[in-house]
């Protein structure tokens, strides 16, 4: 029995599991449950590897008999919250199911716990490489890094979730080729039973809003909604899965590792000079602090500092974005009627100063008095 620690690979960087025995001394049946279900993500070649710089370091305590199935289990949480933990702000990180077709292309299917992606990746990864269950890591130039961790599977009559290498679950193996994204996949798994599932495109602005929930560590990227819209601009249109069984999946994968062509799309930031004075008050309307923000397909998706993604439509994402520009007034509320025309009932000052203050009740636009008034 191998007895030394466990290094596991995880979105192209190393955790080494270090087992504490104060507590309950070393068992070999016991060491082999704990070491088992990594044995497909395991450093292979390396028995005991030095503690060089960029391997993270989990310690975990040893169980006893009554606790292994919940320390197997916790186990896996663990280490994949070191793995995330340490590439945070050199990733792109979505929670997301990965699988791989023989030349690298890898496809994410992204959601929220109980969309079924562990489901999935059984499923597909019979048929493709299994990438991974959990996270999906991606470098800047689209590079995919794996995490072939355990997958989670329900045990009738058992509290905790089994903890099954992927090579048990007869999933394949990587391709011996470079791991590149191929396809941003939302899923959405219904309940009504639908005949087959359904691929459609989605905007943008509106895939931001559904995915950076399902990032980690998002706000630690620079420009962070700017780096997924060069992801898309590479892999194509961030696309919707909606399906009700998981193999009704496998015959649409040719489809979604075809690129559909993206939007274009536009970093709307403001300048030094951002802000208007309010033609009816002694205030001026200035954006307030923001993360990032990008204009496509006529709307505008601004990524605040609490990680909340708003998305603009009709005339917001004008004034959006001629107040980044710091037009005065007058030429902000030209073009707005230019694009939209005058509304019925207000004076054109009146509505687009509606509008300044719409984006100040969703904490997007701060109102400051003007000085000496």
């Amino acid at each position: 029995m191998q007895t030394s620690d466990i290094l596991v690979n995880a979105l192209g960087g190393l955790v080494r599991i270090r087992f504490d025995y104060s507590v309950h001394v070393f068992d070999e049946d016991l060491a082999r449950e704990l070491h088992r279900p990594w044995r497909d993500a395991r450093k292979h070649g390396v028995t005991h590897p030095p503690a060089e710089e960029g391997i993270t370091e989990l310690v975990w305590p040893f169980p006893d008999r009554d606790g292994i199935a919940g320390s197997v289990a916790e186990l896996s949480t663990h280490t994949t919250l070191a793995a995330i933990e340490s590439r945070r702000g050199n990733l792109l990180m979505l929670h997301a199911a990965g699988i791989a077709d023989e030349s690298g292309q890898v496809l994410a299917f992204i959601g929220p716990s109980g969309r079924g992606k562990t489901t999935l990746a059984r499923q597909l990864g019979a048929v493709y490489g299994y990438v991974t269950d959990e996270t999906v890591g991606i470098e800047a130039d689209g590079t995919v890094h794996p995490y072939r961790k355990p997958l989670s599977v329900i045990q009738p009559g058992e509290i905790y979730k089994a903890q099954l290498a992927p090579s048990t679950l007869e999933l394949r193996e990587l391709p011996d080729t470079p791991l590149r994204l191929a396809g941003l996949i939302l899923v959405s798994r219904v309940h009504e039973d639908l005949a087959e599932a359904r691929v459609s495109d989605v905007g943008l602005c509106e895939a931001l809003a559904a995915l950076v929930p399902e990032a980690s560590y998002l706000a630690d990227l620079d420009k962070p909604l700017q780096t997924i819209a060069q992801h898309v601009d590479r892999c194509g249109a961030i696309q919707r899965l909606t399906y009700t069984d998981a193999a009704q999946v496998l015959p649409v994968i040719p489809n979604l590792l075809r690129r559909s062509e993206p939007e274009p799309w536009a970093a709307v930031l403001p300048t030094e000079s951002s802000g208007v004075l309010n033609p009816l008050a002694p205030e001026s309307f200035v954006p307030a602090p923001f993360k990032d923000a990008v204009e496509a397909g006529g709307k505008t998706a601004i990524l605040d500092l609490d990680r909340v993604v708003h998305v603009l439509d009709g005339v917001g994402p004008v004034v959006w974005r001629l107040l980044g520009e710091g037009l005065d007034f007058g030429s902000l509320a030209a073009e707005v009627d230019r694009q939209f025309g005058s509304p019925p009932g207000l004076s054109l000052n009146e509505a687009v100063v509606g509008v300044l203050q719409a984006l100040v009740d969703a904490g997007l636009v701060i109102r400051v008095p003007v000085p000496g008034s």
